[in-house]
């Protein structure tokens, strides 16, 4: 991961399979990376939904500060995608909500993820989702990050957080968006050449110009998640999954 390394390993006192996570050694030394790293565990602990990523333990000493999770015997949405190219909208729409629920759970604490992309998605037996790595995770009364500070995944950036603006519930819908833009069509919107300057002024065509097969309703929806203004999007997570049930219905 951006901030670490993550190893399978064995809980020994309750005999399960964890994903134990270091910090990586360049960051190790440094507080604040350290402080990021907590606040991770802290922001995922304090939250319990079942397409929520369990954190078990945590330490955070110099050397050997490291976060023992819950093991998801799955690949993540990014793996996934490229081994099948694209999902049918049904496929497609079903992994998203679930992931709309992780999220409105977290917005409901008061905590923004900001990096939503397909590698934070996984996917466990049976389909269930499992939304994980809160390393950019904010609290609404955090001061940690602060403005003006660009921080994200460019390709799954939202426009505010390219500008260093804070970010909000909105800029998760914004990620989520071109998550499922990426699921319908099995192209990554923003992938190359100027990535954040694209961010700031390209709007994409609807995937249902890209792949045929796509209802117009849920053109619509990604459409209106993927909007450039944060008050042209979806308010809310479960406002976004609401459209998308009826989208698919």
């Amino acid at each position: 991961g951006g901030m670490g390394v993550v190893y399978l390993a064995k809980d020994t006192q309750l005999d399960r399979p964890v994903a134990l996570k270091f910090l990586g050694a360049l960051v190790d030394s440094s507080e604040e990376y350290r402080q990021r790293f907590v606040r991770e565990a802290r922001t995922a602990a304090r939250i319990s939904h079942p397409n929520i990523v369990n954190i078990y333990d945590i330490s955070a000493s110099v050397g050997k500060a490291y976060i023992a999770m819950e093991y998801i015997e799955g690949p993540s949405l990014h793996r996934y995608l490229a081994s099948k190219s694209r999902l049918n909208p049904r496929e497609a729409v079903n992994y998203i909500e679930q992931a709309c629920g992780a999220l409105a759970a977290i917005h409901e604490a008061g905590i923004v993820h900001r990096d939503i992309k397909p590698d934070n998605i996984l996917l466990a037996k049976g389909g269930l989702v499992k939304v994980m790595d809160f390393g950019l995770a904010k609290a609404e009364d955090s001061r940690m990050t602060r403005t003006g500070i660009v921080m994200g995944t460019p390709s799954y950036m939202s426009p505010e957080q390219v500008l260093g603006k804070e970010a909000d519930a909105r800029s998760d819908v914004y990620s989520l968006g071109l998550v499922l833009y990426e699921c319908l069509t099995g192209e990554t919107v923003f992938a190359d050449g100027d990535v954040l300057e694209r961010q700031l002024k390209e709007v994409p065509p609807p995937p249902g110009k890209q792949v045929e097969g796509i209802p117009a309703a849920l053109d619509a929806v990604v459409m209106r998640c993927i909007a450039k203004k944060p008050e042209e999007r979806f308010q809310s997570m479960r406002e976004l999954r609401d459209a998308l049930r009826k989208a698919n219905g």
